[in-house]
């Protein structure tokens, strides 16, 4: 495997299958990510969540202190066919108005 170059064959992704409740998978994430990076995705997983609800770029610029790129990239790939990202937000959304704010 050649640096920074993800092969999706690494252990991690095994590691990650096992994590059983959000504070484990958050612990978990904190060992092996940076806070910025830590801090990254989640910001990516608002603006999905966001972008899928619908919200303008600036509400979304707004919001969360993203820059456009940002923005639009995370919209590219909920466009993408078979996004896993677009998939898991709309089972978030699916299971209840109160799954999140």
């Amino acid at each position: 495997m050649g640096k920074d170059h993800p092969t999706g064959k690494s252990g991690l992704y095994q590691a990650i299958l096992k994590l059983e409740t959000p504070e484990q998978c958050y612990r978990f994430f904190q060992d092996v990510c940076s806070y910025s990076e830590l801090s990254a995705m989640e910001q990516r997983y608002d603006i999905a969540e966001m972008l899928v609800d619908k919200r303008i770029y600036a509400d979304i610029k707004e919001k969360t202190g993203a820059s456009s790129a940002i923005i639009s990239r995370v919209n590219r790939v909920l466009s993408a066919d078979g996004s896993i990202l677009r998939q898991f937000v709309e089972e978030e959304r699916a299971d209840g108005p109160d799954a999140q704010t």
